[in-house]
């Protein structure tokens, strides 16, 4: 399954109707660490399409929800579930990372 790319019309309905955990990663095109995290992001997008979703916002044409969501370093990936955003990690991720926090979020009881 692909990233899907959100913009300021989009990112609000996406986190409504989710129907599993959605990983959203927060990048700019400048950044250097973004660019080493875009390949992984995608695999484990591909990876893990049956646990989670995955999705990004570009925080240069979407500023309205980066700011929203207070990011100041990118990239930032937050993990929402069931509409509220759940935890939130900033630089580059691996798949195991992600993977581990996916584990982590099923283990909650309140999730």
């Amino acid at each position: 399954m692909a990233v899907t790319e959100l913009n300021e019309n989009t990112f609000a309905q996406l986190i409504r109707t989710a129907d599993k955990p959605l990983l959203i990663d927060f990048w700019a095109d400048w950044c250097p660490p973004c660019q080493q995290m875009l390949p992984i992001f995608t695999r484990a997008a591909e990876q893990l399409s049956e646990r989670a979703q995955f999705a990004s916002v570009n925080t240069q044409t979407a500023p309205a929800v980066g700011f929203h969501y207070a990011i100041r370093t990118i990239p930032t990936i937050i993990l929402f579930w069931r509409g509220q955003e759940v935890g939130r990690r900033s630089g580059v991720q691996s798949v195991a990372q992600l993977t581990q926090w996916l584990d982590e979020l099923q283990e909650n009881p309140l999730c």
